[in-house]
């Protein structure tokens, strides 16, 4: 595992049965303020995107081995994303900036180049004020949740990376107050599991029906809830300016961390950090194990509380379906498993402790 606190990279190794963690500093990188980052898997690197441009950070050395070009869309706020081997930005309206084009595009790792894409067309359906709240990768599409901060509407809407082309999901949110998707998702076979308000996670099924004309519709369906993720926090309560972050560890084991601010302690930052597993109970329903929780403090040393923006095993790939040419075949992706890694940004800098996760 590994904490990126704006500046610092640490590796943290462990091992079931609660021995003591092993903490390794392993990187320090200052360019950028509210960088943002991503990782294409099959390249092992980190792509770390600030004001002006980024660079790939080698993961086996933790070195800068080149730079990136500014996103085309460099005068707006971008979120990015993953997907297939490509690092995509999508361009979000703020009420200061209105999105120019080019407004969506991906960057090519092998070709080195930002490629412009087929421009995001539902701006309108938002105020100015329209949040990513998070997306999911499955059967070669990009499923983005958005959100409207002033009038409360959210959606999900549809890229599909072979067509090239947006639409949008219908989605059963009859047990949903709030956007289905915060941060990235985990997909886990023909399954769904994305963060839903604190601590609860909601399972949906996700389906491609071609119609005439050789459309393609759409649909997310909810599953079920679970709402028994208790983990351990911190003696002193978190406001409710907080962070969280899902990872698959293969099977049906998860790893959930989660952050927020004391304000009794302004040296310090709480991560809660928990390993847990989706098993079947007795009556047939999902429920959520617990395997271990602990809390871990972050010296911040009188900076501002950091953010979560990315966590992921370095050797386990998510499962990203891909489509084929039937749409009733899909190929199995890659799974591989061994240890875990969180990568976090802070709004300032500073050092991390510890945290926990199984080989």
């Amino acid at each position: 595992m590994r904490l990126m606190i704006f500046t610092k990279v640490y590796e943290v190794k462990f091992k079931h049965g609660g021995e003591v963690p092993l903490i390794r500093h392993v990187a320090k990188f200052q360019e950028g303020y509210f960088p943002k980052v991503a990782r294409v898997f099959n390249h092992s690197n980190l792509y770390y995107f600030g004001d002006d441009g980024g660079f790939i950070i080698d993961t086996e050395t933790w070195s800068k081995c080149s730079s990136i070009p500014p996103t085309p869309a460099s005068n707006s706020l971008e979120t990015i994303v993953y997907a297939y081997d490509k690092v995509y930005y999508l361009a979000r309206r703020s009420s200061l900036e209105p999105v120019t084009e080019p407004s969506f595009g991906r960057y090519d790792p092998n070709q080195k180049v930002w490629e412009q894409m087929t421009p995001f067309s539902f701006y309108d359906d938002y105020d100015h004020h329209m949040r990513i709240t998070g997306y999911a990768v499955c059967h070669g599409v990009i499923l983005f949740s958005l959100c409207g901060l002033r009038n409360g509407n959210f959606s999900i809407v549809a890229f599909n990376v072979g067509r090239m082309d947006w639409s949008r999901v219908k989605v059963d949110n009859s047990a949903c107050c709030d956007p289905p998707f915060q941060g990235r998702a985990v997909v886990v076979g023909k399954t769904i599991y994305a963060l839903y308000g604190e601590a609860e996670i909601i399972a949906f099924s996700f389906k491609m029906e071609k119609g005439g004309d050789d459309d393609i519709a759409y649909s997310l369906s909810q599953l079920f809830i679970l709402q028994c993720l208790e983990f351990a926090r911190p003696q002193m309560p978190w406001f409710d300016d907080l962070t969280q972050y899902l990872v698959y560890l293969g099977n049906h084991d998860f790893f959930y961390v989660q952050t927020g601010w004391c304000d009794s302690h302004l040296k310090v930052q709480y991560l809660s950090i928990t390993t847990f597993q989706i098993v079947v109970g007795e009556g047939g329903g999902h429920m959520i194990k617990i395997i271990h929780s602990t809390v871990h403090s972050v010296d911040i040393k009188g900076s501002e509380w950091f953010d979560l923006v990315l966590c992921f095993t370095p050797e386990c790939e998510d499962y990203e379906h891909i489509e084929e040419e039937s749409m009733a075949s899909m190929n199995q992706p890659r799974q591989e498993i061994t240890a875990m890694k969180l990568e976090i940004e802070a709004m300032q800098h500073e050092e991390a402790n510890d945290a926990r996760i199984g080989y």
